[in-house]
């Protein structure tokens, strides 16, 4: 769906090529993001010495039937995926703002289009900025893949918190594994088992049960709670030893809920196709 395609012209009320400008604001970025910046249709692109980015998207060619309220819901949606987009490619969270609207002005009659401007989305950003080139086509994640997207990059906001980020990204892994688990090899299916081992370990107070207790006593023992009966594991948060090991096995998980999550993409894109 283009933006054309949602104007509902009246030719009989046509009064030229009116416009209709809306702002947006995204936070969070570390330095710049792109070099060149971007030139993507109806858009302009700013990048300000806070780094903060700033859109000023145009819709041209409006009429008094153009139903304004449909337009900026539109391109909210639009700015929405974008952000989805950059939190899934930096994996860590962006704050998205819509500023100011000027609609086209059109002489007050009784069912003008009217608009209202201010809307706010998604949380706070901390936010590893990409410095490359802009890609052609503004960048879009659908809707349908948010709550992934948000997940992943909620734990590239925990850093230095190894064993929430492996949480995080084993609900991922959780949730989508039997859909795509055929697009992955022996050695990942076999990685994604020790992951599993490694969540149980990090999210509970013992841990008295195979694999968990197998796996962690082979490879961690300083881990074994001494003089336990039954046997059984603890993960000590303030030792560097045990986080040293989790950070391990957390590489491997963010590699595979990402690979997972844009998989679902994929799917999802086909669909919508």
């Amino acid at each position: 769906m283009t933006g054309d395609e949602i104007l509902i012209a009246s030719s009989a009320a046509a009064m030229g090529d009116h416009v209709l400008e809306i702002e947006y604001l995204i936070r969070g970025f570390r330095r710049v993001l792109y070099v060149p910046p971007p030139q993507w249709p109806s858009c302009r692109f700013e990048q300000g010495e806070n780094l903060d980015v700033t859109l000023h998207m145009t819709h041209t060619g409006l009429t008094l039937g153009t139903n304004l309220d449909t337009l900026i819901a539109f391109t909210d949606a639009r700015m929405r995926q974008l952000v989805l987009a950059w939190e899934l490619l930096l994996g860590q969270r962006l704050q998205l703002r819509r500023g100011n609207v000027a609609p086209p002005r059109f002489p007050l009659i009784d069912g003008a289009a009217t608009s209202q401007a201010g809307a706010t989305f998604s949380d706070r950003c901390e936010a590893t900025v990409v410095h490359a080139p802009a890609p052609m086509q503004m960048p879009q994640v659908p809707l349908a893949a948010e709550r992934w997207v948000r997940t992943l990059a909620e734990a590239g906001d925990l850093e230095g918190y190894v064993e929430e980020q492996l949480r995080r990204h084993y609900l991922i892994i959780e949730e989508l594994w039997e859909d795509y688990a055929l697009r992955f090899d022996d050695v990942d299916k076999v990685k994604r088992e020790e992951i599993r081992c490694v969540r149980n370990f990090v999210s509970h107070s013992k841990c008295t049960r195979d694999p968990t207790l197998g796996f962690i006593t082979t490879n961690l023992p300083s881990a074994e709670v001494q003089q336990s009966s039954p046997r059984a594991v603890r993960f000590d948060r303030i030792s560097q030893e045990h986080r040293a090991f989790v950070a391990r096995y957390a590489v491997d998980s963010e590699r595979i809920a990402r690979m997972l999550v844009q998989l679902k993409i994929e799917e999802l894109r086909s669909l919508s196709g």
